[in-house]
């Protein structure tokens, strides 16, 4: 259509036709390209009959081999079914027997709004006036909780728990805190208790000049948390101005505890949960909270997140582990389908149970229009593992556009990508296996293996035996290197794009028997990296078995899959790529 774009006003939707989107209290409706414009052209044309030959020559292109007739009911039911319409009793579109449809309300029209300005902001820990072993985790945990609430709100990226944690302790300069996260808005506190009563004093500060924006004090008792970082997540959105959808405004309204000691126990176990040392007492934590009020959401959502990084990251009990993250993670969203912790925590769990295209079917559509950097950041993993490289970097280009310092897994796609310098810039103590071969690859072994030599030393995961088979490789010592591969392959270590990291080091060690069995674990688990099976010079000594042509079929096949669903998902629009992603 020649038109200007514009936005189109009735009743409680707008549709945006220079964005293509159909939106309910601006709550984004999905409604397919060509339906989109077909409700457009209706839109458009209000109160006007429009036929059914008009409809074929502004919708359907003459060289169009399709039923026509089956294709224009297909997209009226669409287009019925996205604004709650009936044939039998329309109150949109309005059926004239041969001869065509007709748009029944008034229509609104104005120009598209200048482009959003989104609001970055942090929340930094909180400081104690006077230490108290029975209130000090509130430091860290109501002002993470803060966060949490204020994350999924699109008119505001908020910096994450852990960059605010680098803030804690000690004086907090404004501009330092303003420069190095890169934010217009920082909120600051201070907590002092008595007996069994706390005080909060909370500011608002404009980061560029340092103008307080808000103060609020406020007390509760201990027991009652919760209102306090309900309170301070009222008089920020007010303070703002921020303009909510009704999704948001229920989301923000929806999970309440209903037991004080629960929510204690909940920001207890959040306070614990960044520290690996400290994961089991946060698990344990989470349990005492689910048990005092099984129908707190966020507290299932972190339990599953605790009970799968235990499972990956620790030496005993993965597979049971994984079930119970699992569990977790759908018990807290049947009580609340739009949690997005749960969904972004959810989606991993996914990824290393080998359903990466159920973990990008939840997050794309969680992506569009979203101002949340972990959504992007929790896509890298899917879109790779799915064979989709070039979407995985933009994804991950999208979440550093919205948190500069956000940590995705975009090096193990660099990595796959084959881009050794790329990946040899990195620190090699975040990814040590790697880092380390890609060192190797690059021309700095020297100088790689006296660091992982001090890691091992170190590291007591099983991510040793993963630098130790680096280390050896390098060092030229096969066997040593194959006995390492062989101790995680004998664990419960499952995740398929390790085992795929093994599967090439077996086959460059010329263990092509070992490799090909290990292939096998790779594809049934779910890891369909075709682009990088296709190319790989570490696996021409088994390219030619026959049981590695059949592995890669199936691998090709389910990257197709993963392609078409990317397309209908329209991830190339939401991930801002024209080219066809992943190849």
């Amino acid at each position: 259509m020649s038109e200007p774009a514009t936005i189109l006003r009735f009743d409680l939707f707008e549709l945006d036709t220079g964005s293509g989107e159909l939106r309910r209290n601006g709550d984004r409706i999905k409604l397919p390209p060509q339906p989109f414009r077909m409700l457009e052209l209706l839109v458009r044309r209000s109160g006007e009959v429009l036929t059914r030959a008009e409809i074929r020559e502004r919708i359907w292109c003459d060289d169009t081999f399709v039923d026509f007739e089956q294709g224009l009911n297909f997209c009226i039911r669409q287009i019925r079914e996205a604004l709650g319409d009936t044939a039998v009793a329309p109150r949109f579109i309005e059926t004239l027997p041969r001869r065509g449809y007709r748009f029944c309300l008034p229509v609104e029209t104005s120009a598209p709004a200048e482009p959003k300005v989104i609001t970055r902001l942090i929340v930094v820990p909180f400081r104690m006036l006077r230490p108290d072993p029975e209130t000090d985790f509130l430091a860290f945990s109501l002002p993470d909780a803060l966060t949490t609430s204020l994350s999924g709100l699109k008119s505001l990226v908020v910096r994450s728990s852990l960059a605010a944690l680098r803030f804690s302790g000690g004086a907090q300069d404004l501009k330092t805190i303003a420069a190095e996260a890169d934010v217009d808005l920082i909120v600051t506190g201070t907590l002092l208790s008595a007996g069994d009563e706390i005080r909060v004093t909370a500011q608002l500060t404009d980061a560029a000049n340092g103008t307080l924006v808000w103060s609020h004090s406020t007390q509760a008792s201990i027991g009652n948390a919760f209102r306090l970082q309900d309170e301070l997540t009222e008089r920020v959105v007010n303070a703002l101005s921020l303009p909510l959808t009704a999704r948001e405004q229920r989301v923000l309204r929806q999970d309440v505890p209903s037991n004080a000691k629960a929510y204690e126990y909940y920001l207890r176990g959040n306070q614990f949960s960044h520290d690996a040392k400290q994961w089991s007492a946060a698990r344990d934590l989470y349990l005492r909270c689910v048990e005092a009020d099984p129908c707190y959401a966020p507290a299932w959502a972190r339990l599953g997140r605790i009970h799968h990084v235990m499972a990956k990251y620790l030496t005993t009990g993965a597979r049971e582990g994984l079930e119970r993250a699992e569990a977790a993670f759908r018990q807290a969203l049947d009580l609340n389908a739009d949690l997005a912790i749960a969904h972004k925590s959810y989606a991993q769990l996914e990824v290393d149970l080998g359903r990466a295209g159920d973990a990008m079917k939840r997050l794309l559509p969680r992506a569009h229009d979203a101002a949340d950097p972990e959504v992007f950041a929790g896509l890298v993993s899917p879109l790779r593992y799915s064979g989709l490289l070039e979407a995985s970097v933009a994804a991950h280009a999208r979440a550093v556009a919205l948190e500069p310092k956000i940590r995705t897994s975009v090096v193990h796609t660099w990595f796959l990508q084959r881009d050794y310098a790329r990946v040899a810039s990195t620190r090699i103590e975040d990814n040590p296996y790697i880092v380390a071969l890609s060192l190797a690859e690059v021309g700095r072994k020297a100088e790689t293996l006296p660091v992982l030599r001090a890691l091992e030393e170190k590291i007591k995961t099983r991510m040793r035996d993963f630098i130790m088979a680096a280390r050896t490789m390098i060092e030229g010592d096969a066997a040593a290197s194959v006995a390492a591969v062989g101790r995680i392959v004998a664990s419960e270590f499952s995740d398929p794009e390790g085992l795929f990291y093994l599967t090439r080091h077996l086959a460059r060690l010329n263990q092509a028997d070992a490799a090909l069995e290990l292939f096998e674990r790779v594809v049934g688990g779910g890891f369909f990296c075709y682009p990088a099976m296709l190319s790989d010079p570490w696996l021409e000594p088994v390219r030619k078995a026959p049981l590695f042509a059949r592995l890669l079929g199936r691998a090709e096949q389910q990257h197709q899959v993963a392609e078409s669903e990317f397309a209908r998902l329209e991830g190339d629009r939401i991930l801002g790529i024209g080219a066809r992603a992943g190849r």
